[in-house]
């Protein structure tokens, strides 16, 4: 017992403290980008992030630590690439043609990359690192609504009544309100022509054309 005990206090004599500074870097540049997770409420929040980040930088140490002057330092820390790719699969989730998680699987992938340039010891890396992160997750998310408010694509099903010149007023309708057409059929149904449009063009101008449909006594807007 007392060689066990021996073993144990040579080991904390001999530790380097640099780990402990790296380990708390690590922890604090992981919560700060946590932080932005939790608030948004996504998968992958503030105890996830850091625990991301920290076992990168952990498993980086180790790599370091347990080998000898023959040992390749990145063998283990190489594994943390592929490791994570699993993680970041189990945050992207697909439903009816959509996407979801693409975000959160990025920030789960760039923490870890993180936590490795912390654990080799690149404290300033790490901190430009978080800072970018942190920058596109807050700062360019507004540049993105932006951009998407005015590339929204919506689709829209309308009837009227089948008139010679209804096709023609109907493609006007949509460039008088600065909206492309992306898909644009029509079918008969009985005396009335119904419409199925998927239109590109900011989002205040498709609440407008909207709002013109809803009030217009030619046109009846149907939702699918």
């Amino acid at each position: 017992m007392s060689d066990i005990w021996h073993s144990i206090g040579s080991d904390f004599a001999s530790f380097d403290m640099a780990y402990v500074v790296r380990l708390v870097f690590a922890t604090v540049l992981g919560g700060m980008v946590g932080i932005e997770r939790e608030v948004r409420d996504k998968p992958a929040g503030f105890r996830t992030i850091i625990l991301i980040c920290v076992g990168s930088c952990l498993f980086t140490i180790i790599s370091q630590s347990i080998g000898g002057p023959d040992w390749d330092t990145t063998r283990i820390a190489a594994q943390i690439v592929s490791g994570i790719g699993f993680l970041g699969a189990g945050a992207i989730l697909r439903d009816r043609g959509s996407v979801f998680g693409l975000t959160t699987a990025a920030t789960i992938w760039a923490v870890a990359a993180i936590g490795m340039a912390v654990g080799f010891g690149e404290l300033a890396l790490g901190t430009l690192g978080a800072a970018a992160i942190l920058s596109a997750l807050f700062l360019f998310d507004s540049i993105e609504r932006w951009i998407g408010n005015r590339r929204d694509l919506q689709e829209y099903h309308v009837l009227a009544k089948n008139t010679p010149e209804r096709i023609s007023q109907m493609k006007e309708l949509f460039r008088q309100h600065y909206l492309r057409s992306r898909k644009y059929t029509f079918y008969e149904d009985e005396d009335s022509l119904v419409f199925h449009v998927v239109a590109m063009g900011a989002k205040v101008n498709h609440d407008k054309l909207r709002t013109k449909l809803a009030s217009s006594s030619e046109y009846t807007l149907r939702r699918r």
